[in-house]
């Protein structure tokens, strides 16, 4: 059965809009995205399903490392900028939880990925909210995702 929290005002905004990862709502075709028009946030994407939006989360992580931005560092600033957020400690968070260095280049595999979204998830929805979603919803996203993923090792660097 699929998990949807969509416009349910007990949680925060990135849960009730099915988008645990904050996407700004643009003119990208995510699978699973509840159309511009009939969008009730105005701001941030919604999805019909949380394996969508989830989907959407790691999809748009591998894009912006593939694009360089392939340390903590990198990634955070691309996500999380500064003008509207709190960038330096979003990275220490990151990078912290994670247990590598936020210069160090990341590695895109499942696991990583994985750990990746929980941390983004904790972040931006806070503690609480981040544990209705589970192992087995991070595993649905990763089976609709389109793209192979290698397994093992959270992050390589010297």
């Amino acid at each position: 059965m699929a998990k949807s929290f969509l416009n349910n005002n007990d949680y925060p905004r990135g849960i009730r809009n099915n988008n645990p990862g904050n996407i700004i709502l643009t003119n990208e075709n995510w699978q699973g995205k509840v159309p511009n028009s009939q969008n009730t946030d105005g701001k941030f994407e919604q999805f019909t399903e949380l394996r969508y939006g989830i989907r959407a989360m790691i999809r748009n992580i591998i894009s912006k490392v593939n694009k360089g931005n392939n340390t903590v560092t990198g990634l955070i600033s691309v996500l999380s900028p500064a003008f509207e957020n709190d960038t330096a400690g979003y990275v220490a968070t990151v990078a912290k939880t994670l247990g590598i260095s936020p210069t160090i280049a990341i590695e895109l595999s499942q696991e990583t990925l994985i750990a990746l979204c929980k941390i983004i998830v904790t972040v931006e929805n806070g503690q609480q909210y981040s544990k209705l979603i589970t192992d087995s919803d991070y595993r649905d996203a990763i089976a609709i995702l389109g793209v192979p993923l290698k397994k093992k090792a959270v992050a390589k660097g010297y």
